[in-house]
């Protein structure tokens, strides 16, 4: 498979960060002659900010796009994914000619042929031996002239021939396919916590008293074959905690969580059994003292989302789990979450990720833990750290249940899955022919740097008015990176291997403007809030300020004294900018 990286970007004011994201709009442009696309991209690639940008191209050329996905949550990220890519690019919003429909509405309304592009996101869902499939296969059949874009992260779940069926969506007998090159999770530092058994690493607890007996009954009960009490049973023996019992008799998976449970940190809950999974949760929750979150709660508190939540709650709690001021979990201390909210949705900065409930195959598995191991989703934690713990309760000590069946189940799937992904990404590799029109500024070692293969032009990213240089504001925002390898723009990323020195708080510091070139002097008051004096150029300094200065500071009054000082407690910087080695 070929594909052509050209600088057709430009014309749109479009801008990437990931290669994979160039092949997506390199590959189904609307000037090129290929019918369909196939993503199969690992969480956190880019698949939807691709998609988004993609379809903004086909807007501009005058077609209209259609996307389709399952929920209403997967709609709300792509919209707000467009909104992103076009913020970055700055560009003006054609989102009006998008029209949006849930698998459920195009199966029950249909849609009309006038359509240049239908983006179907998270095809997963849609299985072959269901009604829903087959109606939307024909639907797209019998469309014109649209392209398709068919994107998931989870091709297979159950089976290796659910990939057959996603192909067949696409009308074509033998698609490209595009796969991730690598993992988006290097960044993070994950650790699965238990034992290995089966060849999975599972965290295991031994079930007693009450809960055993209720799993016994049920494993004699006329059970369906899925074992759904079983199932529910390896979770609690009831929807709620009775205090009077003690809990690692109601339920080994929660009396073990509760153990590790980390208050100075975030946890994020799967469970996909709402009464004797989250219910109860919630339940022994509230008897140790959490609460649940709202705007105005402190202390330890957690928040829940399943099918119940509206969307405007589930807005805010993302929001709140989410800030940067919760990377120790001061805001929400735990997030519990049923199905919906492992897919579209990204979970910044999570320590701990519990699975409560198997399933029987993986592909639930790979898209919960994907919500916390996007590309990004750690930074500004400590330690880039994820703990995951897949919870197997067993009847005895000798590892054997229900729970441990599922999972042995489950990861044999997976290595079926694995190895047909193997065979396929061996078939659709991809070569990359880059346009010779790559574009670079040439470093200065000013405000333009090369770090390794990249090349960061800081150009825009300060105020280069004489009056503003002094409150030194940087817009990270405008940052411009130039991959040299990849050939590709990199926009508003912090700058890899360069340190932009800044006034330190709670004092004097001495820098030296990248604009001018002249070294200037600011007072930070933590006390005030405010900046005192804003970066006043040092030589312009008269005899009555070196002397407060000099004061405040305990040294001799003179400009070489107080340069000798605030070298000494490193709050002197005479390069704005430097390699950060």
């Amino acid at each position: 498979m070929d594909i052509l990286h050209y600088s057709f970007l430009d014309r749109y004011g479009l801008i990437t960060t990931f290669e994979e994201q160039n092949h997506i709009l390199s590959y189904l442009h609307p000037e090129n002659p290929y019918k369909s696309l196939i993503v199969c991209y690992k969480v956190g690639v880019g698949k939807t900010y691709a998609s988004a940008l993609l379809a903004h191209i086909y807007l501009v050329e005058g077609f209209s796009v259609l996307y389709l996905s399952n929920s209403l949550n997967s709609i709300a990220t792509f919209k707000q994914e467009y909104k992103k890519a076009l913020m970055d690019s700055r560009v003006k919003s054609l989102i009006h000619n998008i029209d949006f429909m849930t698998f459920t509405k195009i199966f029950n309304n249909g849609c009309k042929d006038k359509y240049g592009l239908i983006i179907i996101d998270e095809v997963h869902n849609l299985r072959e031996n269901a009604n829903r499939y087959n109606k939307i296969k024909s639907i797209l059949k019998y469309l014109k002239y649209p392209k398709i874009l068919i994107m998931t992260a989870t091709p297979m779940i159950d089976d290796t021939n659910e990939l057959d069926s996603i192909i067949k969506l696409s009308g074509e007998e033998n698609p490209k396919i595009l796969f991730s090159k690598k993992s988006n999770d290097n960044d993070i530092n994950i650790k699965y916590i238990g034992n290995k058994i089966n060849g999975e690493t599972l965290y295991t607890s031994v079930m007693k008293g009450i809960q055993l007996e209720n799993y016994k009954k049920s494993l004699l009960s006329n059970n369906n074959y899925v074992y759904t009490n079983t199932r529910q049973s390896s979770i609690s023996s009831s929807s709620y905690y009775d205090p009077n019992i003690p809990l690692k008799e109601q339920s080994s998976k929660i009396y073990r969580f509760m153990q590790e449970l980390d208050y100075k940190s975030t946890t994020v809950v799967f469970c996909f059994y709402v009464k004797r999974g989250i219910d109860f949760l919630v339940s022994v929750l509230n008897h140790y003292g959490y609460k649940p979150w709202n705007i105005n709660s402190k202390g330890k508190t957690y928040a829940v989302i399943d099918g119940n939540s509206t969307s405007s709650y589930t807005e805010e709690v993302l929001k709140a789990f989410n800030s940067i001021a919760n990377y120790n979990g001061s805001i929400i201390n735990i997030l519990i979450g049923s199905s919906v909210l492992s897919e579209s949705v990204t979970l910044f900065r999570v320590k701990h990720l519990h699975i409560l409930s198997p399933f029987w195959n993986y592909g639930q598995i790979e898209q919960s833990i994907g919500r916390a191991t996007r590309y990004g989703s750690h930074y500004g934690s400590k330690n880039n750290e994820l703990n995951i713990y897949l919870h197997a309760a067993c009847e005895n000590d000798y590892l054997e249940g229900k729970d441990i069946d599922m999972w042995k189940i489950s990861h044999e799937k997976k290595n079926k899955i694995n190895e047909r992904l193997k065979q396929e990404m061996d078939t659709h590799k991809i070569n990359v022919t880059d346009h010779p029109n790559f574009i670079y500024p040439e470093p200065d070692d000013k405000l333009i740097f090369r770090v390794g293969n990249t090349i960061w032009d800081l150009t825009n990213c300060f105020d280069h008015n004489v009056f503003k240089i002094s409150w030194c504001n940087i817009s990270y925002e405008n940052v411009v990176g130039y991959n040299l390898d990849k050939k590709i723009k990199i926009i508003g990323s912090k700058p890899n291997g360069l340190k932009i020195n800044f006034p330190l708080p709670n004092g004097y510091t001495i820098w030296r403007s990248c604009i001018d070139d002249k070294l200037r002097i600011s007072y930070i008051s933590n006390i005030k809030k405010k900046y005192n004096k804003r970066g006043k150029i040092f030589s312009n300094m008269n005899f009555n300020e070196i002397k407060i200065i000099s004061k405040d500071l305990g040294c001799l009054p003179n400009s070489k004294e107080i340069i000798n000082t605030l070298k000494s407690q490193n709050r002197y910087f005479d390069k704005q900018i430097e390699y950060d080695i």
